[in-house]
């Protein structure tokens, strides 16, 4: 059978023991009946280089290996090739083992066969499970460094139903798409647009798209298009709250006064009048080409997101303007308690500035005593 056929399947083994390999491809390979074409690796690194040439449809590794364990690896294959099913075998089928390889992307954890009845359960959960795997009819590859709003974008986008669960740090979430919509959030305690916002604050992690399943309660109800826009003005605040955050320098405490000596009374500072008046000034400044490449930025910690929100932004302008009979799309300003949000998209760029609002032009009692 040739590898044009449409029904044969690529199948991996991974396992550091060479006659175990031997063996696999001796009797698997015949049970198989020329459905399988069967590729063999001793560590991590040869199998590697097999992903790399094939295309692989299904990858079984033994999780006792040396060096790069089996669990190590799943991680590693889980994050590169995503869409690779993958199983584990163990000869010490125990609750931690089963546990870590089913979270790092295992579909199964299967105990290693002890005798020729095993290894046929074994043969046909997998000739089960490759048959299984339906026919890819769009593109495959992997995302790098993608932010949870765009995952979630092309979710709701393609109306997908599915469970993003994340991992960051200490913390774990889910969020739980039904059909393009949001529907619940959770993690830890918190539920709802409490959880979703958190999620969406964190600084960095790892996500993995589960298969959908109702959560024990439906908390949102909001579009996802609002509710990513909160999220997004949420850590804005406050990272210009952190920002705003007053330094109290290490001054040396007063001596305690005696009888004999009297405590004088706290000193005057004059503040000069240019700083009570002082005007707006930008914070933060992107500016992206009609591609996402990032041509300027000033003082941005988080450039990518800023693109990946004029992206949308430029997506939705035309429907905006359509549906609210508002005409062309010129620029979204937003407004907080202690800055500003301007975001303009044209056809050969993008710009988003975010500036803090200037302070009142009260004058300042110049003899305002300062503790």
């Amino acid at each position: 059978m040739s590898d044009s056929n449409s029904n044969l399947k690529r199948v991996m083994f991974v396992d550091d023991n060479l006659q175990f390999l031997e063996m696999i491809e001796r009797v698997l390979g015949e049970w198989s009946k020329g459905e399988w074409q069967i590729f063999l690796a001793q560590n991590s690194g040869k199998a590697l280089l097999i992903l790399q040439e094939q295309a692989i449809d299904l990858a079984v590794i033994d999780v006792q290996m040396p060096v790069v364990d089996g669990i190590q690896f799943l991680a590693l294959m889980n994050r590169k090739y995503p869409a690779v099913q993958k199983v584990t075998l163990s000869a010490y089928a125990d609750t931690a083992s089963r546990s870590a390889c089913l979270s790092h992307g295992a579909e199964l954890f299967l105990e290693k066969p002890r005798n020729p009845g095993d290894l046929e359960i074994i043969f046909s959960t997998l000739r089960e499970l490759a048959r299984q795997k339906p026919v890819a009819t769009g593109f495959r590859g992997v995302l790098r460094q993608v932010s949870l709003e765009d995952v979630i974008q092309m979710e709701c986008l393609n109306r997908n139903s599915s469970i993003l669960e994340i991992l960051a740090g200490k913390w774990e979430g889910r969020i739980y798409v039904k059909e393009g919509a949001i529907i619940h959030a959770e993690v830890e305690d918190r539920k709802g647009e409490a959880a979703l916002n958190k999620i969406l604050s964190l600084k960095g992690g790892e996500f993995n798209l589960k298969p959908f399943a109702e959560p024990t309660q439906t908390s949102i109800d909001a579009s996802w298009e609002f509710l990513l826009m909160e999220a997004a003005r949420a850590r804005d605040e406050a990272a210009e709250k952190e920002s705003h955050e007053p330094v109290v320098p290490d001054l040396p405490l007063p001596a305690a006064p005696t009888r004999a000596r009297s405590v004088p009374p706290a000193p005057t500072v004059a503040i000069p009048s240019q700083v009570a008046n002082r005007p707006a000034r930008i914070e933060e400044m992107v500016v992206c080409t009609a591609k996402g490449e990032v041509l300027y930025q000033f003082k941005s910690g988080g450039a990518t997101d800023r693109v990946s929100f004029l992206e949308f932004l430029s997506q939705k302008s035309s429907q905006l303007g359509e549906g609210l009979n508002l005409g062309a799309f010129d620029r979204l300003e937003m407004e907080g308690e202690r800055s500003r949000i301007i975001a303009q998209v044209k056809a050969d760029r993008g710009i988003f500035i975010r500036t803090s609002k200037g302070q009142s032009n009260t004058p300042a009692d110049p003899t305002t005593p300062m503790s």
